[in-house]
Parts: structure tokens; sequence; C-alpha cells
């Protein structure tokens, strides 16, 4: 089933909105209030043009959460787990609210995947373009577009390691321009990265995984990364699973991490 959506796209007469079928998945409304009090919020906003899901018109969506005033915060782009619908991105949404109420602004955001008929590619293509959506608009929200973190959950941190260590490419129908180069990439229970054309320097790099995760050791990791000469550092946390790692109830120091990353990019 599809909602027929109002885009910004131009195909209509005149040269006005045309009617775009997105597939329901997309489309959550507004967060609840009772979690995000106190918080600025804008729900389902499109970060990528029509593309394809599966052979099915779509467009990608992320969810934005940021102090209700101020400037020049962090910008932080969290990104879930594989194998997720567009509309499973807000398990993340507990971290999100945390690390907003610490005083980031993140783009909590979904991305194509095995579970909308895409490739690895098309995942990779919509991270940079994340992140590029991010840097772009994170000063309507008090963002500092020139401090990107990446906070990814197991594919999630995958892509943005894999983002770090390979070249600067295209993204497919972004509706941003820029650097897709994060300023530093947090992997929370994450596969290593792919090294085949990997570049010699990268952004710093925290790999994190919990004791009691079976699928990611960090400190091994964080060993394999060392070796190859990026600035890396592994963390494991004691009796965390790996869904447990990216929520802060289960695990309340990955939020103290990712700021403490974010006051160590200023000393590099």
């Amino acid at each position: 089933m599809a909602i027929l959506v109002l885009t910004g796209c131009t195909g209509g007469p005149g040269g006005g909105p045309s009617a775009i079928a997105v597939p329901s998945q997309a489309l959550l409304g507004p967060l609840p209030s009772d979690g995000v009090n106190g918080l600025r919020t804008a729900a389902d906003v499109f970060y990528t043009d029509v593309t394809e899901c599966g052979g099915t018109p779509c467009r990608v969506p992320a969810d934005v959460l940021a102090p209700a005033a101020g400037t020049d915060h962090p910008t932080i782009v969290v990104l879930n787990g594989g194998g997720k619908l567009f509309s499973e991105r807000r398990y993340q949404v507990p971290l999100a609210v945390e690390l907003a109420r610490r005083g980031a602004v993140v783009f909590l955001a979904a991305y194509r995947g095995i579970s909308t008929g895409n490739y690895d590619s098309d995942s990779i293509s919509d991270a940079r373009c994340a992140i590029r959506y991010a840097r772009a608009h994170t000063t309507d929200y008090g963002g500092d577009p020139d401090r990107l973190l990446v906070v990814g959950h197991s594919q999630g941190g995958g892509l943005g390691l894999d983002i770090a260590v390979h070249p600067e490419e295209e993204a497919e129908a972004c509706l941003a321009d820029g650097s897709a180069i994060p300023d530093g990439v947090i992997a929370l229970g994450s596969p290593r990265p792919s090294m085949r054309d990997a570049i010699d320097a990268a952004p710093p790099l925290w790999v994190v995984s919990g004791s009691e995760d079976e699928r990611a050791d960090a400190e091994a990791d964080a060993r394999f990364l060392g070796e190859r000469g990026y600035d890396v550092v592994g963390r494991v946390l004691p009796d965390v699973t790996h869904d447990g790692v990216t929520d802060p109830s289960a695990a309340p120091e990955v939020v103290d991490l990712v700021f403490e990353a974010i006051e160590s990019l200023g000393s590099r």
C-alpha cells in the first residue's frame, strides 16, 4: 500500500510539485511528545529525492532531534542496524533523545537495504547522503557542520567505518552536496569495514561492543584497524549485549563516550 505525498520535486504543469507514491512505511508522524519534551524535533524529513526501493518509488527519511536553543551544537548522524524497515528506525530514539538533551543536533536516519529490496551499495549511498544532508541543514537547528560524527549500530556503524576509510563517492538522488566524510565514527557492535581500495588516512574511529555480544569484538577490531594505521579506540562494555550497546538504559556510558569523542576532535 502506498500513500501519495506531495514532494518538492517538479514535474507537474508549470513546474509545480508532483504527487509521488511513497511507501507507507516511511511515514511515522511526530515523535511521541512525552519522550521529547523540551527538544526541537522534525519528523519524516526526506533527505533523498525520489529513488527506488526494490523497484518501487520511494524517498529515504530521517528524524531530527535538537536542543531547543543555542548554536554551534555538534552534529550526530545516527544510523540503525541492518535489515530494518524505514519504520523501524526509531528503536534508537532513546539514544537520540539522550544525545540531544546533552547538546547535540541528531539526525536519526534510515537507509535502504535488504528490507527494501536494495543492495549494500545503496545502503552506503544513503549513508553518505545522510551525512551530506546533515552537514547542509544542521545550522537550521543550531548545529555545527564542522563537527559531525556518525554513531551507527551494527551495520549502521559498519557503513560509517566504510565511508571513513574509503574515497569520497557520489550519493544517489541526494538532496545535498558537500563532504560525506564524517569528522569521526563511533561504531556500536559493528562489523569491520572492507579494506579493498581503502585510503591511508581516515578520521578518528571508535569501535565499541558489549561483552555479551557474539557478533562483534571491539578490542580485536581496534587492533585490526590500528595495525593498518588508523586512529582508533576500542572499548568493550561489561554485561552489554549486541542490542543493548545502542540503548542508553542498558549502556549509559555510550552517551558519555560520544561526547568524549566530540571533545577530543577539537584537540586533534
